[in-house]
């Protein structure tokens, strides 16, 4: 074959290729370009996605179920039923990091809302017992801070595995824990009667949030026997 036919041949096909290659070299670079503006836009994006998630999220309802509080009100010894009420409390506490370890994170905050409650009823439940405070009441809301105080690390450590939605929650239960231990404190320098009424901040309504939003109420948390 005759080199000299060859030649043009060669230059028709080097002349094809440069256009391809600088179509494949364009290409590649708005891809690219396409692929960093997706990235920068995810970035700007999840901020704000992760604070819409924290408004968004269903609130913990505070109330007592209907078999717990057939059990608090079989026992009328006011020391017994205040030992009965904190180890119905540290029992949704466990049942809390239980479900937050499995990823059941609105399983988590709703045993919240119950432990909330079975706390509230078991220190105006001491509260009440008596006209006037007694060294008897004392002793008992003494104690039962002290557990209290136990509690707070173990919320701490249910907060951090939650995502931010469901762990403002928890940090709104650990807020309310200590105004529980400072309304028991109260008692110790109180001997005037103690109305319920007083500290009627943290007695929510029927079917009233654990933070405080009105909320649908189902039949059973109608009942009278129910807060």
């Amino acid at each position: 074959m005759n080199p000299k036919h060859n030649a043009p041949r060669a230059d028709a096909a080097h002349a094809n290729e440069v256009p391809a290659a600088r179509f494949i070299v364009a290409l590649a670079l708005v891809v690219f370009a396409f692929g960093d503006a997706s990235a920068q836009q995810a970035q700007e994006t999840a901020p704000r996605q992760q604070s819409d998630d924290v408004t968004t999220a269903p609130p913990p309802l505070r109330y007592i179920p209907d078999e717990v509080r057939r059990e608090l009100d079989a026992e009328q010894d006011l020391k017994a039923r205040t030992r009965l009420a904190l180890d119905l409390a540290e029992e949704r506490l466990a049942r809390a990091a239980e479900q937050a370890n499995a990823d059941r994170f609105e399983e988590a905050t709703a045993e919240l809302g119950i432990y909330e409650a079975v706390v509230a009823d078991a220190v105006r439940f001491v509260q009440s017992s008596s006209r006037r405070v007694t060294n008897k009441q004392r002793d008992i809301l003494k104690h039962f801070e002290i557990a209290l105080r136990s509690h707070v690390p173990r919320l701490e450590t249910i907060r951090r595995t939650l995502p931010a939605a469901h762990a403002a929650y928890v940090k709104s239960t650990i807020e309310f824990v200590n105004r529980q231990r400072d309304q028991a404190l109260d008692s110790f320098y109180d001997d005037t009667v103690m109305r319920e009424a007083a500290h009627g901040k943290d007695k929510p309504a029927v079917g009233e949030h654990a933070n405080g939003t009105a909320a649908a109420t189902s039949d059973n948390e109608k009942k009278p026997n129910q807060r």
